[in-house]
């Protein structure tokens, strides 16, 4: 019954702000108070603009308990409104009750620290302000006109105005702060709830990603395996094989599953699951295709220049099969009668927004008109294809040898 009341007068948690319950209630105790203060005065002998002025404060607060509870509307032009009429209310009444010899004083004290609870943050230091400047306002005015003040017809007159508006000022700021404690305590209630379920939630989600994480390293490794797999048995085909051409396309072949394996072992050594980091891919790549070739270590001399910045595994994949074309043609063709053999690998950001893959050395070089016939035309057409999934260009230049040039664009779009 009592919880039943209670949301009567506030509203229900779900359909108003903290702030809009606690001011339904102020306004409700204050529709109340008022109307004893009539009564109170009334019997109490005291001036009957005393009592017209508490009957015209019930009409306002209950004005403006329809409008907060029934209507919805509470917004900071409606508090502050509340808080000038209750002054406009009061300042009169402070001369037709004693003036500083009356209880009114204690009015103000309650309504300010029942305003100050629900007001925003930047409108506390306002009322405050604005109540001190009118309470000063009336002990001056008092001062300067004394003839303004209605005084007590008897000093018991005054000592039961005193203890009967203390009594209740004090017990309906006890009974405001109380219930404001306890919706405060109700929403803290509720947000340590609302903490549980998120925290448990994330758990759980934290749960499933890793779940989710093992089953695609899982994946990953196993991909690796399988591809390490088939490159043996291309390995082992092309050492049974008889025909040397056979046995050039099974190595190429093996090659190029290779460069797929080794970004699935990246992936499955790394933490990121769909990225990998482009310069150590390269890197490896580049020595492992010079050790197949049989070149001793530091016989070519290998400058890199590339970026640290992960690259997804659909960028990552064609780029090394680019790369791995470029460079096994390099080491095939480009480095015969070649002394001091260099092979440099470029990186870098383009303007576009892209990326730019350079692949130069300083060899023989290639006849542009008939470069297609001199590469192995599978290779050829494999990096026409692969730059075009790339949605990339692909340029070559003879500057002391041969220069490939691979425009990517990393968003997958013209």
């Amino acid at each position: 019954m009592i919880r039943k009341i209670y949301y009567f007068i506030t509203g229900q948690q779900d359909k108003f702000r903290f702030e809009h319950k606690i001011f339904n209630l102020t306004v409700f105790v204050l529709s109340l108070f008022t109307i004893q203060a009539a009564l109170l005065n009334y019997f109490l002998h005291l001036h009957p603009f005393t009592i017209w002025l508490s009957l015209f404060g019930t009409m306002v607060t209950v004005f403006a308990f329809y409008f907060s509870r029934l209507r919805g509307i509470f917004n900071t032009f409606s508090l502050m409104s509340l808080v000038i009429l209750t002054v406009i209310i009061i300042a009169p009444l402070y001369f037709f009750n004693g003036a500083s010899l009356g209880p009114i004083i204690y009015l103000f004290i309650m309504l300010m620290n029942i305003f100050l609870l629900i007001a925003p943050s930047g409108y506390q230091f306002k009322i405050y302000g604005f109540y001190t400047f009118f309470v000063i306002l009336l002990l001056l005015a008092e001062l300067r006109f004394p003839h303004w003040t209605t005084p007590y017809q008897t000093p018991y007159q005054r000592i039961a105005d005193h203890i009967s508006v203390l009594i209740y000022s004090l017990f309906f700021t006890t009974v405001v702060i109380y219930l404001f404690r306890r919706s405060y305590n109700a929403e803290q209630q509720l947000i340590r709830s609302q903490k549980k379920e998120l925290e448990f939630a994330y758990k759980e989600a934290t749960e499933k990603n890793r779940y989710i994480q093992s089953l695609i390293l899982e994946l990953h490794h196993r991909v690796k395996n399988n591809l390490q797999v088939v490159s043996s048995l291309m390995a082992l085909q092309a050492t049974r094989s008889l025909d040397k051409n056979t046995k050039l396309a099974l190595e190429d072949g093996r090659k190029r599953i290779e460069v797929m394996a080794l970004v699935h072992q990246r992936l499955y050594l790394s933490s990121e699951l769909s990225s990998v980091p482009i310069k150590s891919y390269l890197q490896d790549l580049a020595l492992s295709l010079s050790e197949s070739f049989g070149y001793e270590l530091g016989f070519i001399k290998l400058e890199f220049d590339l970026s640290d910045e992960p690259i997804s595994i659909d960028i990552a994949i064609p780029v090394g099969l680019i790369f791995n074309e470029l460079v096994t043609n390099a080491f095939k063709h480009a480095f015969k009668n070649i002394k001091n053999p260099l092979l440099v690998v470029k990186l870098e950001d383009a303007n576009n927004g892209g990326l730019l893959l350079t692949v130069a050395d300083n060899g023989i070089g290639l006849n542009l008109a008939q470069a297609k016939k001199q590469i192995n035309t599978f290779g050829t057409k494999l990096v026409e294809l692969l730059v075009k999934q790339l949605h990339g260009e692909l340029i070559l230049e003879n500057k002391s040898g041969l220069t490939a040039k691979i425009l990517i664009n990393r968003y997958g779009k013209n």
